[in-house]
């Protein structure tokens, strides 16, 4: 189906199909970028997904995925950089689809990932999610802002290519600093996050990169580092309406290592829709791995805005029992 989420993955380019094997190709292009010159790892993701939902209905015969979706992604085989032209395929597997990302030219791939729909493989992860609040009035009284990047797929605010354009926020929850962000709670949204949307529900892309962001912040709260993503596992519970209001959490669980020689970080995440009465309904829950890096560290003091916000989320990261300014 060729329409705005294909034209901003793929372009004019095609899906093809041999055997129980879709692919395509795609142009890892500036409107693709996350870090600097790094394109997000929510769109290969979302790619991923683009290639299962056709081996579901081409090979499969199945007309959409079902819920819940259940998505295990593997990053950093091959690093790739904007400019890279790369292929991304998928095909049909026992109970699941698999499916990579592989940039021209190289032996392994940049992304690869399974994908489990139905209910296949849905296991409860080891991080319990003690920080969602009950009600969204819990936590909106006590919120601070975080700075964001200018190009950014999803928190890019000078971005002149279609983007989520999220802002985060610090809360300092009852179990500890937690990052924030909000979809649908303002009109614009509809032509930044929601535009991100099929058919009138909210495109997985969508939701799995603002995670895996709202995660990657979790994680600089207990690191004070910035870091790329290792490992990324969903669960979708089911499809979101472009109507919906959405709050996304991450919190950092643990760091093993150090910076000067090697350091991981672990974060959790859930996004929860608002419902008419207040409360907040859990509809999606990620965890992941992410390698820590000096270098992604000092990009974030040299190019993340405002310049006061970053010194602040910083001061906090360095004494973090101390609240948000």
């Amino acid at each position: 189906m060729k329409d705005f989420i294909h034209g901003f993955l793929f372009g004019d380019r095609d899906f093809k199909t041999q055997g129980d094997r879709v692919f395509a190709e795609m142009a890892l292009d500036s409107g693709k970028e996350g870090w600097l010159d790094i394109p997000h790892g929510g769109i290969g993701m979302g790619a991923l997904l683009e290639l299962a939902e056709a081996v579901n209905a081409e090979v499969i015969g199945s007309e959409k995925l079902s819920y819940p979706l259940c998505c295990d992604f593997r990053m950093g085989g091959t690093g790739a950089r904007v400019g890279d032209q790369v292929i991304v395929e998928a095909a049909a597997g026992e109970g699941k689809i698999t499916g990579a990302i592989i940039v021209t030219g190289a032996a392994l791939p940049y992304i690869s990932g399974e994908i489990g729909f139905g209910g296949s493989g849905c296991l409860p992860d080891a991080y319990v999610r003690d920080y969602v609040p009950s009600t969204l009035d819990a936590m909106i009284e006590n919120l601070a802002p975080l700075p964001c990047y200018r190009n950014c797929f999803v928190c890019g605010m000078d971005r002149k290519l279609p983007g989520l354009k999220r802002r985060f926020h610090l809360w300092q929850s009852p179990s500890g600093l937690v990052t924030c962000a909000f979809a649908g709670f303002d009109p614009e949204d509809q032509e930044t996050f929601f535009r991100f949307q099929r058919g009138g529900f909210a495109h997985p892309m969508a939701l799995l990169a603002l995670l895996d962001e709202t995660m990657g912040w979790g994680g600089f709260f207990i690191s004070r580092s910035g870091g790329v993503s290792v490992r990324l596992s969903y669960r979708l519970f089911r499809s979101i309406s472009s109507k919906e209001k959405l709050v996304f959490l991450g919190r950092g669980e643990k760091v093993l290592g150090r910076i000067e020689k090697r350091m991981f970080f672990w974060a959790s995440g859930a996004a929860c829709a608002l419902l008419p009465d207040g409360s907040l309904e859990t509809v999606a829950q990620a965890s992941g791995q992410w390698y820590a890096m000096a270098a992604l560290t000092e990009e974030m003091r040299r190019e993340l805005i405002p310049s006061e916000l970053t010194e602040a989320a910083f001061a906090v990261a360095e004494n973090p029992r101390k609240p948000p300014p």
